[in-house]
């Protein structure tokens, strides 16, 4: 629900395979919140791509939703930023969790409506990064802020919640520690599809490495995240091996 040429995407889905790509120009007068399309015009977005699919169709919907993007700084007459406050002088951070607020009502709704469908769906929902909140909120809630941190600490600053929910019957399952390249690995299991061959090697990956990214990995045998460069073991050859 925003610029159609944001990160290449009008070039970039393309690749990817996608056959329909639908940007702002593709919603009729939506609800806006601040300037942005709201969460609850983009998840009904998902609801009438849902509805117009064949019945034998099986369709794979990808969002990016714009509602929560920074900056947090300007106020705006057509939403009320102080839902949830954790003080008078983080108003970035109250912006951002009034902003959080409004998107559980509408993930709320999107869920109650495809509990009620026949067909088998699967949602995955995962945030791409944390907001740029100002450092004294960070210090808040570190005691350090974004400086001098761990490799456990700064890992923290980089976590972000998901879930995957479906409307069929499936055993309810906690993740402690993940990372975003294991996501389509779950996402697959969760739908009883058959796993590519690079998904089942990141299956087993993902069982001696359990989270990884550009700023270290998670140690089972140390349990704390490490640098990549100090692995050692069966942890520095998987670590290899996936490179």
């Amino acid at each position: 629900p925003y610029n159609r040429t944001g990160w290449d995407r009008d070039t970039v889905y393309e690749k990817f395979g996608f056959d329909e790509f639908l940007d702002k120009d593709s919603f009729s007068s939506p609800y806006r919140l601040r300037g942005y399309i709201s969460d609850k015009s983009a998840f009904d977005k998902i609801r009438e791509q849902f509805s117009i699919k064949g019945d034998d169709e099986r369709k794979f919907i990808f969002e990016v939703t714009m509602q929560n993007h920074g900056g947090y700084g300007e106020r705006y007459d057509n939403f009320n930023q102080e839902v949830y406050k954790v003080g008078a002088s983080y108003t970035d951070a109250n912006q951002y969790l009034s902003l959080l607020n409004e998107s559980d009502k509408a993930l709320e709704n999107l869920i109650t409506y495809f509990k009620g469908v026949d067909d088998p769906v699967e949602i995955v929902f995962f945030g791409d990064h944390q907001p740029g909140l100002c450092n004294d909120f960070i210090k808040l809630l570190n005691g350090k802020g974004n400086s001098g941190l761990t490799e456990q600490e700064l890992e923290n600053l980089y976590k972000v919640p998901f879930f995957i929910w479906t409307n069929y019957e499936t055993d309810a399952q906690k993740v402690d520690v993940t990372s975003l390249n294991y996501l389509s690995t779950l996402t697959l299991e969760r739908a009883n599809i058959d796993l590519p061959a690079y998904n089942r090697f990141l299956a087993e990956l993902m069982e001696k490495i359990p989270a990884i990214n550009s700023r270290g990995y998670y140690s089972k045998k140390n349990e704390c995240f490490m640098h990549v460069d100090d692995a050692t073991g069966d942890e520095a050859k998987w670590i290899k091996a996936y490179n």
